[in-house]
């Protein structure tokens, strides 16, 4: 489950950083959508770190929530990714 958690983290950050950069060279329009899909990674790491240090600790279930919001963003990421 860590490494899977792993693996998505690293997949959201690829495209994140694909986005931004884009962003960054004149694709106004998703400057916004970008903003607020910044605000939901800040959350996410915020809720990552304490989770990979414990998931081992856990329940097989305890890392639902994170997986719904990784899904999330990874598809907002995506959407603004088609977007160029």
């Amino acid at each position: 489950m860590k490494k899977k958690l792993k693996e998505l983290k690293a997949d959201i950050e690829q495209l994140r950083d694909e986005i931004k950069l884009k962003a960054h060279l004149g694709k106004a329009d998703a400057k916004e959508e970008l903003e607020k899909l910044e605000k939901k990674w800040e959350d996410f790491l915020s809720q990552y770190k304490p989770l990979a240090d414990e998931l081992e600790n856990t329940a097989k279930n305890a890392g639902a929530a994170l997986s719904i919001a990784a899904d999330e963003l990874k598809a907002g990421y995506k959407r603004l990714k088609k977007l160029f």
